[in-house]
């Protein structure tokens, strides 16, 4: 299973770099969620990890094809309620997308638009969806069975929950709060590795 962390947007941009360099080797990706940052401020982040030698591979930028584009990097995570993906790959032919997804139906359409992955939830009860039920893990896993996508679970995730998402066919998990909200996101981001490895046994 793949970890791929979400930033929180409540980190300056010199201390998400710090917390990127500390977890880059638990992770293998990073969906940068920077949604109060300026169009400059995200270019100039993406520019200092390159200069820091983050594994510029890694990086997902949320939303914004344009500033993928221009940052030479080559994946993009497209919201919901985001552009037509037809009309973005047609306009960045030269990147790949996902696309977040909350039902069924919506992973369908997904697919059906060019996505080559999607991103489900929230599975399980999170601070960041404070009074939204979650959606569990039925819908996820019908999800899995349905599309020759990877698909990946967000919400709540937590290291116990590893094992059932995988022996389910999930290819992965996106954590947001329980990496960038912990007091050492390190240690957080190796306890998901820890059990990863272990399923991965």
């Amino acid at each position: 299973m793949r970890l791929i962390a979400v930033t929180n947007n409540q980190m300056t941009a010199e201390r998400l770099i710090d917390t990127l360099l500390a977890i880059e080797s638990s992770i293998d990706a990073v969906i940068l969620r920077e949604k109060s940052k300026t169009d400059a401020e995200v270019i100039n982040l993406i520019e200092q990890l390159k200069e820091s030698r983050f594994d510029a591979s890694k990086i997902i930028v949320h939303g914004r094809a344009d500033i993928a584009a221009m940052t030479g990097m080559d994946k993009v995570q497209l919201p919901g309620h985001g552009a037509p993906l037809p009309l973005v790959k047609q306009q960045f032919p030269a990147l790949s997308f996902g696309r977040s997804v909350h039902s069924f139906e919506e992973a369908e359409a997904a697919y059906t638009a060019g996505a080559e992955w999607l991103l489900y939830g929230h599975v399980f009860a999170t601070d960041s969806k404070e009074g939204l039920p979650p959606r569990g893990t039925e819908e996820l896993f019908q999800i899995v069975e349905s599309q020759p996508i990877p698909v990946y679970a967000i919400g709540g995730i937590q290291p116990k929950h590893l094992p059932a998402l995988k022996q389910a066919g999930v290819a992965g998990v996106a954590v947001m709060s329980s990496i960038f909200g912990h007091d050492n996101p390190r240690k957080a981001a190796d306890g998901y590795r820890e059990v990863q490895n272990v399923t991965r046994g």
